[in-house]
């Protein structure tokens, strides 16, 4: 019981929202085709048709045709980005939409709709609000409320008949009186509600503290750029976007020059206010949100700019050049300027590994050709 434990935690803390999805793609499906290949038998062995009403079932297999096919191809296209951090809220409303009301939809066609299969249900939704994001869950929820709503009132009225997969003699009289349908409307409605209410202020508290160590997990707590780990993410995204779109990509290592010299000298309090100093700069020379500003580590520093040629690198790195060229850190005599040395490489198919070796090939030509400039395939910029 306790690994089985560990793993839902962590599922639920570490998973992404399509890792999700497909969980529960994977759960729905083999019960759709047992419950299709079920019935279908049914409907075509002798014994059973005289039990059972092919006008009720042959649209529910209809219907479960059509939720198998939607979870399909959900999951076809959701596999390739499994491990991406990015929302998917149309594909987590399509798999909602085709397992909730399938179920209900099954339990209302079956007379199976009792107390203890609404509080199953309401599980289910609980289940489902902690897996998945509020807005879907909340939709098929109410779909489902509304597909038993009708069926209640429908046999309240006498438009059709409790349990109507089956034929009247097998009910054998077991037909619930009128009130039951709406108590247990009421009941299901009610629970729902409060359910609601309690998971909605525990899963914005939980949203919250989520939302604030994922933060913390990727920035760097220093400067509040990306941190390493939030650049390496970002570069192996950029790098698969890049191959499937041909659209450019660059990369750009920065290093402080003569950092320790900063920290021996002039303490590691002014050390820090030169990094921070890099990192605000930094921000202000990118487009946000497409353009990535990191600390990697140390001095060490980089750009990942989509969508950007080597070209155009150039104008980036000599805009952060010459804002930090009007900057001076210390005070009185003592006062000092810093320096970058810079590596640019622009991604023509490599791997993540292979860039990153490129680009820091081009920062040690430009620490060792002098510092204090961007060096690029085949060209070195000095300043001005």
């Amino acid at each position: 019981m306790a690994p089985m434990q560990l793993f839902l935690e962590r599922f639920i803390v570490s998973s992404t929202p399509s890792w999700r999805v497909l969980l529960a793609v994977f759960a729905s499906t083999p019960f759709f085709l047992v419950v299709l290949v079920g019935h279908g038998l049914a409907l075509n062995t002798p014994g059973m048709q005289e039990a059972l009403n092919p006008w009720a079932l042959w649209p529910l297999e209809g219907w479960l045709a059509l939720a198998t096919l939607v979870n399909l191809i959900t999951a076809w296209r959701l596999w390739p980005h499994r491990d991406l951090p990015d929302a998917v809220p149309q594909a987590t409303l399509l798999v909602c939409l085709a397992i909730g009301p399938s179920f209900t939809l099954i339990a209302i066609l079956a007379g199976t709709f009792t107390t203890a299969l609404n509080l199953v249900l309401l599980g289910v939704l609980a289940i489902g609000l902690l897996l998945f994001e509020r807005r879907p869950m909340l939709i098929a929820y109410g779909t489902c409320v509304a597909i038993i709503s009708a069926h209640d009132l429908g046999v309240i009225l006498g438009w059709w008949v409790y349990a109507p997969a089956f034929k009247g003699q097998v009910m054998q009289g077991r037909e619930p009186v009128w009130w039951f349908h709406i108590w247990r409307q009421f009941a299901f409605v009610a629970s729902g509600v409060v359910m609601l209410g309690l998971l909605g202020l525990l899963f914005d508290r939980l949203d919250q503290v989520h939302a604030k160590l994922r933060r913390l997990s990727y920035t760097d707590g220093l400067t509040g750029l990306a941190n390493r780990r939030r650049a390496m993410e970002v570069l192996h995204n950029e790098v698969a976007r890049q191959a499937r779109t041909g659209q450019p990509l660059s990369l750009v290592l920065i290093d402080a020059d003569h950092f320790k010299q900063v920290n021996d000298q002039h303490g590691h309090d002014v050390g820090d206010q030169v990094l921070r100093t890099l990192g605000s700069l930094l921000l202000a020379c990118v487009r946000s949100p497409t353009d990535v500003a990191c600390r990697l580590g140390g001095e060490e520093f980089a750009l990942i700019l989509p969508d950007t040629r080597l070209d155009q690198v150039e104008a980036v790195c000599e805009r952060l050049r010459q804002q930090l060229a009007r900057r001076s850190f210390g005070h009185g005599d003592a006062a000092f300027k810093v320096t970058l040395s810079m590596g640019a490489v622009e991604g023509r198919g490599q791997d993540v590994e292979s860039l990153l070796q490129q680009a820091d090939q081009q920062l040690y030509r430009a620490k060792s050709t002098g510092r204090d400039r961007l060096c690029m395939a085949g060209t070195s910029v000095e300043p001005a």
